[in-house]
């Protein structure tokens, strides 16, 4: 039998080589998004972590709320866009790290259950700021006029800048209603009109960061306080009034809270811009002069804008952390503290009517 010279099996045809598993196509990674620097429009890998958050239908947040997510995503270093549309804000997350974002915020949400965070967009039927600032100022304004004026009060005629204006001599004798009143008279027409837009600016300003009666107790402390301040430390000889000092308080509270405000921070440039503008208005404010008469010498009260400013710095650094950790007070506490302030200017000139005569 013939068989085969090759020894062992005779050669197989060759095997084709097993199909390699075909790669999956690699999932297009989320683009990088900075935290810090946020793209202003959303790219495709990311997803709208703004409904999860509501939970109640919404698809759009109030700007300060979806700040205050980006703030969370940006301290735990997780990219994130915050995109407006129409009067909202959405918040994109790459999302391979979508899961990890709602998670960190939600517990940041628990943490914070029993802080209430002020919204001034989450209801809109409030009525606007600056429309109630503008309406008690026309009031405040007015009753500055009267003061001025010299119409008679209750049929007698007052020399309200005698028995009112800031002499730093009668103060340490025993007279602080004048830092008070002192706040409320003016030199001239010139002098008052321009406290009140000066005023009324700053006001406005700072009741956006903590309601309307608030912001105005708190420029009236200050005003009172720097007056009080100046006149311990520059001691007697020292004649003014007008409530510039006020004003620079006002503006030193906004500082105070703008500083310690963890939705709101008061930026450098912010603060540039600020510093030009408080030193170009220190300069132009205008005091009375040494005798206190109207014009007299043109001075500048740089002392009371500095005092006014700094003791308004203080308030507002109590302030704006109470109301950045509490929220803003609301309209029964609104109201006492305008109330409060109201009375003490009244009651400071009820004190001159019934002490600084005599």
């Amino acid at each position: 039998m013939t068989g085969d010279s090759r020894s062992g099996p005779p050669d197989a045809p060759d095997a084709p080589d097993a199909p390699e598993t075909p790669a999956r196509p690699s999932r297009p990674g989320p683009p990088s998004v900075p935290g810090r620097r946020p793209s202003l429009w959303p790219r495709p890998g990311q997803r709208d972590l703004t409904p999860a958050l509501l939970g109640d239908g919404r698809v759009s947040a109030t700007e300060i709320r979806a700040r205050e997510w980006a703030y969370v995503l940006a301290a735990r270093g997780i990219p994130h866009v915050l995109r407006r549309e129409g009067s909202g804000w959405r918040l994109y997350v790459p999302r391979r790290r979508a899961e990890e974002g709602l998670a960190e915020i939600r517990a940041y949400a628990a943490e914070r259950s029993d802080v209430v965070l002020y919204d001034p967009e989450a209801g809109p039927d409030r009525p606007p700021v600056g429309l109630a600032v503008l309406a008690w100022m026309g009031v405040v304004t007015g009753f500055w006029g009267f003061l001025l004026g010299g119409a008679p009060f209750f049929g007698r005629h007052v020399r309200w800048r005698d028995i009112g204006a800031g002499d730093s001599a009668a103060m340490l004798a025993g007279q602080w209603w004048r830092a008070v009143t002192s706040l409320c008279l003016h030199a001239d027409p010139a002098h008052l009109f321009g406290n009140a837009a000066c005023g009324t600016l700053f006001l406005v300003l700072l009741c956006r960061e903590t309601g309307v009666g608030l912001g105005f107790a708190l420029a009236l402390g200050a005003g009172v306080a720097g007056n009080v301040a100046k006149v311990l430390i520059q001691g007697p000889g020292l004649h003014f009034l007008g409530a510039s000092t006020a004003v620079f308080g006002a503006l030193g509270v906004l500082g105070g809270v703008r500083l310690v405000s963890r939705l709101n921070p008061l930026s450098a440039k912010r603060a540039a811009t600020a510093g030009a503008a408080l030193m170009l208005l220190a300069m132009l404010g205008a005091g009375p002069g040494e005798d206190g008469g109207p014009g007299a010498g043109g001075a500048v009260d740089l002392a009371g804008h500095l005092f006014g400013f700094l003791s308004g710095a203080l308030l507002g650094l109590g302030a704006g952390w109470l109301v950045d950790r509490r929220g803003r007070p609301g309209g029964a506490a609104q109201a006492l503290f305008g109330a409060l302030a109201a009375a003490v200017a009244l009651g400071a000139l009820g004190l001159a009517l019934a002490f600084g005569q005599g």
